[in-house]
């Protein structure tokens, strides 16, 4: 875009989901890759392929490229498609209790208060979250009908409206509403297999043709700055309890960047010139990483920069900073010769995209976005100023509480955005083709979008133990290589398996469900994949687990 007389606009969707795959039972134990594909990852381009004026930047994290390409490639299944395929006469007692734990996990409001079948399942159930003993009672109220649509409306609520109406067959079944047969849930998997096969193709159509640019993660998703030196926590949290032994690992971080750039290239024929890091976490230590290993540029959040300016840059220091006009434009973090672009999230726009406009109506929440947008335009010195405001958010979840997954929202906003004079949309690194940054950050002040600090993954005594296990067994696992190297007796591919375990372990949702944060116990499924990965490396090395990773952290 010509950014001369125009606020810039760079939507970046950012689109994540943890790995939910235990490789030695080579079994997905959540479906959120595959539900989440239907419902937002293919519409999510389908709606920018509709509007050709439009450009966006989607971040697309490795460890969910991967699990895609999974299901895609290799007929991947997960526990609840499992559960989806069984014909509902032959279920067993605990599958049927499985089902009525699991297959209302839908949004109330948008989906099931509206399907009256949906709504008489659920009452039959019991309204309110039931432990596993109070649904063994309720399971005889339920006929293998009442199964057998549940199973068939769970799976028909993934699908997004562009879905339906360009298929018949899935059209019938939702005017059906009730009375499905084996053969109605047969075709709605084989279409999840279909729509799951276009995602990535999409995608990379999108691209050829410069219509949006795709960025990375760090491959697993993970705390880098953690990674690097849990301590940092402290600049940003000075009181806060860490864990008894620090983890200290910038190796594992330079892994996570380093696999990420080479996934990306793979699979989409070019290195990523962009980088969202997990949770926009950054440190200078992680940002000199990146510059080492080629990423251009990144974004994290307008309170990073903030901090920044007001505790490192002596013409801010002691300021208040109240001029919005300094996070709407990019700035070089330096070292030595070579540095790395950094753009800031508007995070009051962003927000209001995630947690707001889902209970306005959608056409006057998408112009009361536009309307916020030529309002900063207008505030804009044009003499000097080549404005980029940066939207940054997850891709997926906030669309389930919108009406019909925000379709009216994202069709009136991208119509709308490039019809007006002074507001064009545009790719970050086309943004800093055409304008590249006049501004120097020589520090960064270490956080994440979160409250600029990382008290979400670190600091609460769950959080800190699930640290403490990750720091033992990879002690374990620095002697188990040593071990191999000095007898070389064994298959090599069996430590490099066990250390992708220990990087899948780094990501950061696991941490992000502690704390009461879930539910406890057995009930926490993030507590127990993540000690699965960990008792992995044990396996995988034929070493006795534990004691400690039996227990739950939850």
């Amino acid at each position: 875009m010509d950014t001369k007389n125009k606020l810039a606009v760079a939507f970046l969707w950012h689109m994540h989901q943890p790995f939910y795959k235990d490789p030695l039972s080579n079994k997905y134990l959540m479906p959120w890759v595959r539900l989440h594909g239907v419902k937002d990852y293919f519409p999510m381009a389908a709606l920018v392929e509709n509007f050709d004026s439009i450009k966006v930047t989607f971040n697309l994290v490795p460890s969910l490229v991967e699990q895609i390409n999974d299901y895609v490639q290799n007929d991947a299944s997960d526990v609840f498609l499992d559960l989806t395929l069984k014909k509902a006469s032959s279920l067993s007692f605990d599958e049927k209790v499985e089902i009525l734990n699991n297959f209302f996990k839908v949004n109330f409001n948008r989906f099931i208060e509206p399907n009256a079948r949906y709504s008489e399942l659920l009452i039959k159930k019991g309204i309110k979250p039931a432990s596993g003993s109070t649904l063994k009672k309720v399971v005889k109220n339920f006929s293998n009908q009442d199964f057998l649509d549940l199973q068939v409306i769970f799976n028909l609520s993934w699908f997004h409206s562009i879905s339906i109406e360009d298929d018949i067959n899935l059209k019938d079944m939702v005017e059906k509403k009730k009375s499905y047969t084996e053969e109605d849930k047969e075709y709605i998997v084989v279409k999840q297999k279909e729509i799951l096969e276009q995602i990535l193709p999409l995608y990379q159509r999108l691209k050829d043709k410069g219509r949006i640019e795709i960025t990375t993660t760090p491959y697993y998703h993970p705390i880098l700055p953690l990674l690097c030196d849990t301590s940092i926590a402290r600049v940003s949290s000075p009181g806060i309890e860490l864990p008894r032994k620090k983890f200290t690992h910038p190796e594992d971080a330079e892994w996570q960047i380093k696999e990420a750039i080479k996934y990306h290239s793979s699979q989409f024929g070019s290195p990523p010139r962009g980088m969202w890091p997990s949770e926009g976490s950054i440190s200078d230590e992680v940002l000199d990483i990146m510059i080492k290993k080629g990423v251009d540029w990144i974004a994290t959040d307008e309170d990073i920069l903030l901090n920044s300016l007001s505790l490192y840059d002596k013409r801010y220091k002691g300021m208040e900073l109240f001029d919005r006009r300094i996070i709407y434009r990019p700035y070089n973090f330096k070292r030595d010769s070579r540095h790395i672009t950094m753009v800031f999230r508007d995070k009051n726009l962003s927000d209001m995209i995630s947690f707001s406009y889902n209970s306005w109506g959608q056409s006057e929440a998408a112009w009361d976005l536009i309307g916020h947008f030529k309002r900063t335009a207008d505030n804009l010195r044009r003499d000097t100023d080549r404005a980029l405001i940066t939207i940054v958010m997850d891709g997926e979840n906030a669309w389930e509480y919108y009406e019909d997954n925000g379709r009216k929202f994202f069709e009136t906003l991208y119509f709308n955005l490039d019809k007006q004079d002074d507001i064009g949309s545009t790719t970050v690194s086309e943004f800093l083709e055409l304008e590249p940054p006049k501004k120097m950050l020589s520090n960064v002040f270490p956080g994440s979008w979160i409250n600029y600090n990382f008290q979400i993954w670190i600091g609460e005594e769950q959080d800190n133990l699930s640290w403490e296990y990750l720091d033992r067994t990879r002690r374990d696992l620095i002697k188990f290589t040593r071990q191999f190297h000095k007898d070389e007796k064994e298959d090599g591919s069996k430590i490099k398996d066990a250390w992708r375990e220990l990087y899948i372990a780094e990501g950061s949702d696991w941490n992000w469900w502690y704390g009461g944060k879930a539910h406890s116990g057995k009930e926490n499924p993030f507590d127990k994949l993540y000690r699965t990965h960990l008792k992995n490396i044990y396996k995988l090395l034929k070493k006795p687990i534990p004691d400690f990773l039996k227990i739950s952290i939850a």
